[in-house]
């Protein structure tokens, strides 16, 4: 159902935020990252300074902002649900010093009671800065353990909380090269020894394409996940895998005209339900069933950890069994307000009521793309 203005009234959805039910914990993996961002204000000037030092033998280039924060999606995903008053159970693979790290950068009531300490601290780099026109986010990782995580590390402690989750999500497989093994493993044991739903948001896979047809055809393709998550970067890989046809959906991000006829596509080839987020509207897609709303207008001041955000919104949405539009807005919602902070901070129930309350502007790049849909 496409989008329209009279759809728009928010009533319901804050009713249910002002007094939500109680609905089974969360659990999120397998990633944990220390983001290390360095932040310049035009991507020219960072190549061109170092360039400059690279000539001269090396030096210092100064007039940037660096901060360190928490990483991985899992991570900011389950601080996301966090902050909406879920209790997340987080499983993820470090080192001791990651552990402390992570300690020191989650909110002190995040259960952290299934951090694995066995393995090595996953890092990265973080570039923010301005390319043609819009903020980007250029990340140079260090995968560590999330290279590696496999259904094996589980523990039973782990086991047993995720048959006791109401959705068990696994995300940020890029870094994993046996991704499509640990995702058909986990959600096998969750569909046969539990009734939670399944979720896979797999991240930007252009570091390792070939673990796309491997998640198509044994986690998309075989019932074995409910829904799927992405971006328009990610409608062009699962596309380009589904249809073979590289061309029409290289490149995605610069052809919006095809990034709902992508999602569609997927949906109908694999049965599953499609989450999708995009910078100007999202949509949700099961079966001939589809509706799509703009996203708000707002400043964005933060690009890591968008998605992150939006997903815990679309996460919790899935567990109060809202209608897709609310499901939606509320995911909108949370996203829009994590990007607009000035700290990186992902709001709370309240802070979503009353900016729905607010009523917010919507993007105008979004209603004229649904507009044309």
């Amino acid at each position: 159902m496409p989008w329209g203005m009279s759809e728009l009234d928010y009533t319901r959805l804050i009713s249910t935020l002002n007094n939500p039910p109680k609905v089974k914990y969360p659990v999120v993996l397998p990633d944990f990252f220390v983001d290390h961002f360095v932040v310049f204000e035009k991507l020219d000037r960072l190549l061109d300074g170092l360039k400059r030092l690279a000539e001269q033998g090396g030096g210092n280039l100064l007039e940037n902002e660096q901060f360190l924060r928490r990483g991985g999606n899992a991570v900011n995903t389950a601080s996301a649900l966090l902050s909406l008053g879920l209790n997340p159970r987080l499983i993820v693979t470090t080192d001791e010093y990651g552990a402390s790290l992570l300690k020191a950068l989650v909110d002190s009531e995040m259960d952290l009671s299934h951090i694995h300490t066995d393995g090595r601290l996953s890092s990265t780099v973080s570039i923010e800065t301005e390319h043609s026109g819009r903020k980007v986010n250029l990340m140079v990782s260090d995968s560590g353990s999330a290279s590696e995580f496999a259904f094996s590390d589980l523990t039973e402690n782990d086991i047993d909380v995720i048959e006791g989750s109401g959705i068990v999500a696994l995300v940020n497989l890029n870094h994993n090269k046996k991704s499509a093994e640990l995702a058909q493993d986990l959600f096998q044991m969750t569909k046969e020894s539990s009734t939670a739903k399944t979720f896979i948001n797999m991240g930007d896979p252009s570091g390792n394409p070939e673990i796309v047809p491997q998640l198509v055809d044994r986690v998309f393709k075989t019932g074995l996940v409910d829904i799927v998550g992405l971006n328009e970067n990610e409608v062009g890989w699962i596309a380009q895998s589904l249809t073979g046809d590289q061309e029409r959906w290289k490149n995605m991000p610069t052809k919006p005209e095809l990034w709902l006829e992508g999602a569609q596509l997927i949906a109908k080839e694999t049965g599953v339900r499609i989450d999708l987020h995009t910078p100007h509207y999202a949509a949700t897609i099961e079966g001939d069933a589809m509706t799509a709303i703009p996203a708000f207008a707002v400043e964005s001041r933060v690009v890591c950890g968008a998605g992150d955000a939006w997903n815990a919104g679309d996460i919790y949405g899935s567990l109060l069994e809202l209608p897709p539009l609310d499901r939606l807005t509320l995911a909108n919602a949370t996203a829009s307000l994590y990007v607009s902070s000035l700290s990186a901070t992902h709001p709370q129930l309240p802070d979503i009521v009353k900016y729905l309350e607010s009523a917010p502007l919507l993007s105008g790049d979004g209603t004229k793309l649904l507009k044309v849909q």
